[in-house]
C-alpha cells in the first residue's frame, strides 16, 4: 500500500526531474525570460514590418526569414528548460 504509492508518485515524477540538470534549468529560464523573450519581441515587430515587401526584392524574403529564425529561439529555449540540457540553446 504504502509502498504502492512512492512508486506510482516516483513514476509520474515530471520530465526535467527525471533527466537533465536543475541549475541548467534555472540558467535557461533566466536566459528566457531576461534575453530571448525580448529580442524575439523587437525581431517580431520587425518581421511584421518587412513581410508584406517580401515580394517585392528577394532581400526581404531572407531578412524575414532570418527573423523567423530569432523569433523561434524562445521555443528552443523551452525545450532545454524542460529537458535540462547542458548545451546552449542557439537560435541559430
Amino acid at each position: 500500500s504504502f509502498l504502492y504509492i512512492f512508486k506510482l508518485k516516483n513514476k509520474n515524477k515530471s520530465k526535467m526531474a527525471r533527466s537533465g540538470n536543475a541549475l541548467y534549468s534555472l540558467i535557461w529560464i533566466i536566459l528566457l525570460i531576461f534575453i530571448a523573450w525580448p529580442i524575439a519581441g523587437f525581431c517580431a515587430a520587425w518581421w511584421v514590418f518587412f513581410l508584406p515587401f517580401e515580394g517585392v526584392h528577394n532581400i526581404f524574403k531572407q531578412v524575414t526569414e532570418f527573423l523567423e529564425k530569432i523569433m523561434s529561439w524562445p521555443r528552443d529555449v523551452g525545450t532545454a528548460i524542460i529537458n535540462g540540457s547542458k548545451s546552449f540553446p542557439s537560435p541559430f
